[in-house]
């Protein structure tokens, strides 16, 4: 049971990584500059549940996609890892935040897109969520997974919510930071990822 809990909080720290927080969070500041608390707040809840629903459709039907369109799982790994390695120097290079929107109406309406998706789950996230599917066919393991991701993009939807506070206390400065660090880590993951893909196609027979 304790080994279970571990791997789940493991793949929960790697998925929260891979819905690069600190990214998410500057463009979330950047974008609700004089916004109401209030509306704050709902349009925090709104990206988290969108994010949720995005990366539980692409888990769960990543194999059957695949299936559809003739792709190897070691070839979308590969893939995956290109565009994550991409993501990862485009952080730690550092990207300009997009900019203030001041219609509510309109913030709200960008909820799922582009803040939850392509902002949060990202083309990167959600080719290395395809992959963790195809690669996870025990029920079990989808279930822990399942709840996983759950918790990390509601995590990110915490943060969110609570991004006055955690801008006082950070700065900017802090996060830019933060949000490089966050690209290191991605560099990792997306490293290993096209290394083993890579590897499996060279070696298919």
């Amino acid at each position: 049971m304790f080994q279970i809990i571990a791997n789940g909080f493991a793949l929960y720290l790697n998925l929260f990584f891979l819905l690069t927080p600190f990214f998410v969070l500057g463009t979330f500041i950047a974008m609700t500059d004089g916004i109401d608390e209030t509306l704050r707040k709902k349009l925090a809840f709104r990206i988290a549940l969108g994010a949720t629903g995005v990366t539980l459709v692409i888990f769960l039907l990543g194999s059957f996609i695949m299936q559809l369109f003739g792709i190897t799982v070691d070839a979308f790994r590969a893939g995956s890892g290109v565009l994550l390695l991409l993501t990862a120097i485009s952080l730690v290079l550092g990207k300009d935040p997009e900019k203030k929107i001041t219609d509510s109406a309109k913030l709200l309406d960008m909820a799922v897109v582009p803040l939850a998706t392509p902002i949060t789950a990202g083309p990167a996230t959600l080719g290395a969520l395809m992959v963790l599917g195809t690669t996870t066919p025990d029920i079990q393991g989808k279930v822990i997974t399942c709840i996983a991701i759950a918790a990390a993009c509601f995590s990110i939807g915490f943060m969110l919510r609570m991004s006055d506070k955690i801008n006082q206390l950070l700065g900017h400065a802090n996060i830019t930071i933060l949000s490089k660090i966050t690209g290191l880590i991605l560099s990792a993951i997306a490293m290993q990822m096209i290394i083993v893909g890579a590897k499996n196609l060279w070696l298919m027979p």
